[in-house]
């Protein structure tokens, strides 16, 4: 991967990505402004490049606001809680930068099994998958055709991925060694606030540290979650037949 010099450019099309006004976290901060405020954009490359050579960033942008925002009535066990965290705005730009860049070595390299439908360029996600499955069906009925097909399901698999893979998976693939320094850096760095009703319910000496698994809210997040599977998806191709 080549080395990755961020522009004002890049700045741009980052916020340009993200929505205005979706909930900020601790730096208080929505997209909106900076895609107004175009004349940060340069200040702002300059930045972000700064942290990325010298492998650190203030533990201020990773940390995270997980509001626990309850499923139903029954707010006594943990389980009926879904969380969902956010992060500063700051941080989801300048992981959102090298979330493309990423992406653009992935694709040129075509390191990405076929069977990963998520994190395309210009796809839908796993709504394609469902209408092909439909369409499938359909026509297996129709002419009265024998269909044996199977789906794999990680369990909280977001949650579940070790950190030492997620940095060796990043070296599998080559991924520039600037990046990959200072993605273990903040993943050393990893931590959240639990916020309940509004409150937050952790002391700030006791942040919750992020372990094990994905940071979710990260705008890189997802490419680098199907980036630690793709060894098991390309295992997995040889037994898929596609006519």
């Amino acid at each position: 991967m080549n080395p990755v010099i961020i522009t004002p450019d890049d700045v741009a099309e980052a916020v340009r990505r993200a929505p205005n006004w979706k909930s900020q976290g601790l730096d208080g901060l929505h997209h909106y402004w900076v895609k107004g405020f175009v004349v940060c954009h340069a200040v702002l490359a300059r930045q972000f490049q700064e942290p990325l050579d010298q492998k650190s960033l203030p533990s201020l942008f990773t940390t995270g606001i997980t509001h626990l925002v309850p499923k139903d009535r029954d707010t006594i066990d943990p389980s009926k809680y879904r969380p969902i965290t956010c992060l500063p705005t700051i941080y989801k730009t300048l992981t959102s930068i090298l979330s493309a860049r990423i992406t653009r070595h992935l694709n040129s390299n075509q390191v990405m099994s076929r069977a990963q439908n998520e994190c395309r360029g210009g796809g839908r996600g796993t709504k394609e998958p469902l209408l092909i499955d439909a369409a499938i069906g359909k026509v297996v009925k129709r002419n009265r055709r024998n269909l044996s097909a199977a789906w794999i399901d990680y369990k909280k698999a977001f949650d579940s991925v070790p950190h030492t893979w997620l940095k060796r998976v990043l070296k599998l693939y080559k991924v520039n060694f600037r990046v990959r320094d200072f993605l273990g850096q903040c993943m050393g760095q990893w931590k959240t606030i639990l916020c309940h009703l509004g409150e937050r319910i952790t002391a700030a000496e006791n942040h919750i540290r992020i372990r094990m698994g994905i940071f979710q809210g990260d705008c890189l997040s997802p490419i680098w979650f199907c980036l630690s599977l793709n060894p098991l998806s390309t295992l997995l191709e040889p037994f898929v037949r596609c006519e």
